[in-house]
């Protein structure tokens, strides 16, 4: 049987009338009602966060496995790329003719000086 709200609402009240149903009853039912929704709710937030990081997982696994085979770096090559990394971060910023000249010194004397004058460069 399916009753909307106002036929529903008529019935309480006729029930209650009557002494069927005491009110009593009608307010446990609705306050089982909201512990019922507080604790789905609580429910709900736990399965989210759980579901959050399952996928936060799934995808860093996805982005390792993904990628290429990540190879073990010696520390001359760590220290160079580190250099290198230092030099492009530094010359970026320069002008056209500031760069030609931090590369000019880079060929002749090597990357150490070529960042030491990139630094003094990109401070004028």
């Amino acid at each position: 049987m399916k009753l909307d709200p106002r036929e529903a609402h008529y019935v309480l009240e006729t029930l209650i009338a009557k002494r069927r149903i005491a009110e009593r009853h009608v307010r446990e039912i609705l306050n089982e009602r909201e512990k019922e929704i507080a604790a789905l709710r609580r429910r709900l937030g736990e399965l989210e966060r759980l579901g959050a990081r399952a996928t936060a997982a799934a995808t860093a696994t996805t982005v390792r496995t993904a990628g290429r085979a990540r190879r073990n770096l010696s520390p001359k090559v760590r220290a160079l790329r580190r250099q290198q990394g230092q030099y492009m971060g530094l010359v970026r910023r320069l002008k056209a003719s500031e760069k030609a000249r931090v590369s000019a010194l880079r060929e002749k004397k090597g990357l150490p000086a070529a960042i030491k004058l990139a630094r003094s460069l990109g401070r004028s």
